[in-house]
């Protein structure tokens, strides 16, 4: 997210573990998938740009929404016209899948979230944008990491993944997780922190104090309703807590104190919401916070923040303190866009993924504050951040941004944390055991497909 996401569906899953088989050998024998790419041609390179139609792939949420209006004005300088096909989040990365692994592709440019990369980048499907003699700059480094692959440390590559760095794609949306609080509920609780440093145990006294049902108003509202929605809100948690998902030799690192701890959070904040939260998502959660219904929750700032009363303030994501240090770890969330390697139409393609991503194009989205623009120049600029002061909070919370496990497994992962975080949830299973199955059944998957050592 970045996402507005629901939980993976079924079909999804099906489709995703059917092609990952393919995704692994393509790693590994491609290292990083940059053998024997199909590229553009001179003639393709050479050729009137116009008096084509090209079919981008993209997410029907408000992270796309204005890129997706400033279309018209690519097609009037270009003659090229730009069908968005406006797909839900799981019906995105599966058609898309689909799509890259087919002989010609359905589409010749690529919506991606950014624990997709793994995948599409490491499965060998979308261009190297070297390839187009292009370089992304002027990015927010946090943003235009997620693009690059293999990844840079402290992030782990997968097993068998070689090769030289390049970027495949360039981010567009620069969406991440911070948290949303109601400042007169803050002040009501007589939390006294600075705002853009808040705890764990300042979100708890102040969920504590604010909680009165009977009267509609709750401390903390999670996305409860498991897959990507809840291991999404999850992950600050976890690794404010000094946890993480897999260790070096990408084994499950679930089944640890510090997992258990940042589970055992999750469910303090989880029991001052409302009832019902095993099937809240993140419009429920926005909804709660934009009526003043609860005093905090994490949320993605695209489409949500500009919609928010006066009395709702966006800041950094609450952390753990550790050795006098607060630990932040807010969670990357952005959306890119990418050339597969099978678009019919990849040079025309380049031309509309460089031009939406230029600083003009993302000033004009960047206006009315629904979709987070990527470029320092923007994200910095000193008449945006008067008007939209979340601005600042993005560009400081990427700076300590955390990326989601750089492994196709990733949607495999979610699927189980997620089911295993909503049975703690409803009291089916102890917080140990939830993670101790969770950890199990990672692990297992891993092995079988050859992901782990």
């Amino acid at each position: 997210m970045g996402d507005i996401m629901p939980s993976e569906s079924k079909g999804t899953k099906k489709i995703w573990t059917t092609l990952l088989g393919f995704s692994a050998v393509a790693m590994a024998v491609t290292g990083c998938g940059t053998a024997n790419p199909s590229q553009p041609s001179q003639s393709q390179a050479n050729a009137s740009l116009s008096n084509t139609t090209l079919n981008v792939a993209i997410f029907s949420g408000p992270e796309a929404d204005d890129i997706a209006k400033l279309a018209p004005e690519f097609e009037k300088q270009t003659g090229i016209h730009i069908n968005f096909v406006k797909l839900s989040y799981d019906d995105l990365f599966s058609k898309e899948l689909v799509s890259a692994s087919s002989r010609v592709g359905t589409y010749d440019l690529f919506f991606m979230d950014d624990p997709w990369m793994p995948t599409f980048a490491g499965g060998g499907y979308l261009y190297p944008l070297s390839e187009f003699h292009y370089t992304p700059a002027g990015f927010m480094k946090g943003a235009l990491q997620v693009d690059l692959w293999p990844p840079s440390p402290p992030y782990n590559a997968p097993i068998g993944t070689t090769g030289p760095q390049r970027y495949y794609g360039v981010p567009v949306t620069g969406n991440i997780l911070t948290l949303f609080y109601n400042a007169k509920m803050l002040k009501d609780a007589g939390i006294h922190a600075n705002p853009s440093h808040l705890t764990w145990a300042d979100i708890n006294k102040l969920a504590q104090a604010s909680y009165h049902p009977s009267k509609g108003q709750y401390g903390f509202v999670l996305r409860g309703d498991g897959g990507n929605d809840s291991v999404a809100d999850f992950s600050p948690i976890l690794w404010s807590f000094g946890g993480d998902y897999f260790n070096k030799n990408w084994t499950s690192a679930l089944n640890t104190p510090q997992a258990l701890a940042a589970l055992k959070e999750w469910l303090l904040l989880y029991h001052e919401g409302p009832s019902g939260q095993t099937s809240f998502g993140a419009n429920q959660v926005g909804a709660y916070m934009q009526q003043g219904k609860t005093a905090a929750a994490l949320v993605w700032p695209s489409g949500w923040a500009p919609e928010m009363p006066s009395d709702v303030k966006v800041t950094l994501v609450p952390g753990n303190a550790v050795g006098g240090q607060i630990r932040q770890a807010p969670e990357v969330g952005v959306w890119s866009l990418g050339i597969p390697k099978n678009a019919p139409h990849p040079q025309q393609a380049f031309e509309f993924l460089k031009w939406i991503s230029a600083e003009q194009q993302q000033m004009q989205y960047a206006k009315d504050g629904l979709d987070v623009p990527t470029l320092e120049s923007v994200i910095t600029n000193p008449a945006l951040d008067a008007k939209w002061p979340y601005y600042t909070v993005v560009e400081q919370s990427f700076k300590i941004g955390h990326m989601r496990p750089r492994t196709p497994a990733w949607p495999e992962v979610e699927t189980v944390l997620g089911t295993e975080i909503v049975q703690a949830e409803e009291g089916k299973v102890t917080p140990q055991q939830a993670l101790s199955t969770a950890a199990q059944q990672i692990d297992q998957y891993m092995k079988e497909h050859h992901l782990s050592q």
